[in-house]
């Protein structure tokens, strides 16, 4: 019976000896399995999310770029991202079409840099107040834009200008500078005395070289302005047989370029040229037709705009010097990006814009996207 018993127990301690020894290496080949697994999945989503992600630098080539009508860009941006966010500042007048037309170039040149690891803020002034002009571009300075582009007004801003280049910034101005001693890198626009005298001579020659006439400018600070006005007179002046009647301010507004025309011809029913030197010509032009006086007088301005084009072709805005605003706007834009990511900034520290004198024969040709 004892015997029996022991035998008994013998066999079952030897059953769960088996039984245990069976199913430990079970649980190893589980793990390896189980962790295997988790890494193949995981591999697989971190495959499928890094494909889904746009790629590191991908943007769309210079040469592919969508340019707008009638433009053509003087600057194309290189092809290469950024390795850090670049910021860059643009700042323009917004009180006429002039800045509006700026302020195309200004956001082509936003969209094109966009997918470069560059933002652009395009900022707006409601006017020529030196001092707002001054505390927005401090407020960039203090912000810590890597460039800064801007209407240069006048020498008022030659302080601020040199502040913003011993910061590291680039500050490239455009269409007037900041004074002729400031130390700003780059300028692009056309020569202020140059096109007041193209203005100058097409004047006289429309006047047959005697007669009245006046000048509306758009703000006698404002450097530009008066490099024109002066450039004007510098040709006008040397004729003894014109005789100058009214030189007035008009602010760059139409409506007050309109007043203008209509108070100056009032006291001069005899005029025979008019000259606007800065925006708001097509109020010049507008209070000629009104009058009945766009034969009589000689109108010669600045800036082929969608305001100005119809008067120049029918024939009531005589000449008009066009300045190129797109690239005013885009170019300082582009050239700031290439210097910061490439070191291939502006081609010449002065960017001169010769311009084209538009006239009734000539300006749908020279701006078919204007009609």
């Amino acid at each position: 019976m004892l015997k029996k018993t022991l035998v008994t127990l013998v066999a079952v301690i030897l059953c769960v000896a088996m039984l245990v020894g069976c199913s430990a290496p079970a649980t190893e080949p589980s793990t390896e399995a189980s962790a295997g697994a988790s890494t193949e999945a995981s591999g697989e989503a971190s495959t499928e999310a890094s494909s889904d992600a746009e790629p590191a630098g991908d943007f769309t080539p210079a040469a592919d770029l969508e340019i707008p009508a009638g433009k053509t860009p003087l600057s194309l941006p290189v092809d290469q991202a950024a390795e850090e966010p670049i910021k860059i500042a643009t700042i323009m007048v917004q009180n006429n079409p002039f800045g509006a037309a700026v302020l195309v170039g200004q956001n082509w040149a936003k969209e094109a840099l966009a997918d470069r690891n560059c933002t652009v803020d395009c900022q707006s002034v409601e006017d020529f107040d030196p001092q707002k002009w001054a505390s927005i571009i401090e407020n960039d300075i203090a912000a810590g834009y890597d460039a800064i582009c801007f209407f240069g007004i006048s020498e008022a801003l030659q302080p601020v200008t040199d502040k913003g280049v011993e910061a590291g910034i680039l500050m490239y101005t455009f269409n007037t500078e900041p004074g002729n001693n400031s130390k700003r890198q780059a300028y692009y626009g056309q020569s202020g005395t140059y096109g007041g005298e193209e203005c100058g001579k097409k004047l006289e020659e429309l006047m047959g070289g005697e007669g009245k006439y006046a000048i509306i400018t758009g703000d006698f600070t404002v450097l530009g302005h008066e490099e024109r006005r002066l450039g004007a007179r510098s040709i006008l002046d040397a004729n003894d047989k014109l005789e100058l009647v009214a030189e007035v301010e008009n602010n760059d507004k139409a409506e007050e370029a309109y007043t203008q025309t209509q108070n100056i011809l009032t006291a001069n029913p005899d005029l025979k040229g008019l000259y606007v030197t800065a925006g708001g010509p097509s109020g010049a032009a507008k209070a000629l037709e009104d009058m009945g006086l766009q034969d009589q007088v000689m109108l010669v301005c600045h800036d082929v705009l969608e305001e100005t084009a119809p008067y120049i072709a029918s024939g009531t805005i005589k000449g008009c010097m066009d300045q190129d605003p797109f690239n005013q706007g885009a170019q300082p834009v582009i050239d700031a990006f290439n210097q910061l990511v490439a070191g291939e900034g502006p081609k010449e520290e002065v960017n001169w814009y010769e311009g084209v004198m538009a006239t009734p024969d000539t300006v749908k040709e020279l701006f078919p996207e204007l009609f």
